[in-house]
């Protein structure tokens, strides 16, 4: 693991060291809201990410920052998230799709395209 890796790491730990895993944060969340599954929520990111497990569910999160206006602590759930993506893509396990936005962006193309 590289220093960046470790940093990106250590730092996601930080963000949800605080959590209390009230559940608060999923009334607001779209995607809880639609899909109605606890593995989707933002409860589960932060009790996932603090147990040090970076899977590819942090990528369906959409980055609303729902769950921070609704976390008591206020929580920045969203950037942790961010940060976990930084780490999964450092590990070279980014899913297809963001391979494919990223190969995009750093050709100076639409990443949505």
């Amino acid at each position: 693991m590289d220093i960046e890796e470790k940093n990106a790491r250590e730092e996601v730990q930080e963000l949800l060291e605080r959590c209390t895993r009230c559940g608060l944060c999923k009334e607001l969340c779209p995607v809880f809201l639609v899909l109605r599954e606890e593995d989707k929520s933002p409860r589960a990111h932060a009790i996932l990410l603090s147990n040090k497990q970076f899977s590819d569910i942090i990528w369906q999160c959409t980055l609303c920052r729902a769950c921070e206006e609704r976390c008591p602590f206020k929580l920045e759930i969203c950037k942790a998230i961010k940060k976990a993506r930084q780490v999964t893509n450092l590990r070279g396990r980014e899913n297809s799709e963001m391979k494919k936005i990223i190969k995009k962006m750093n050709l100076g193309d639409n990443p949505y395209s």
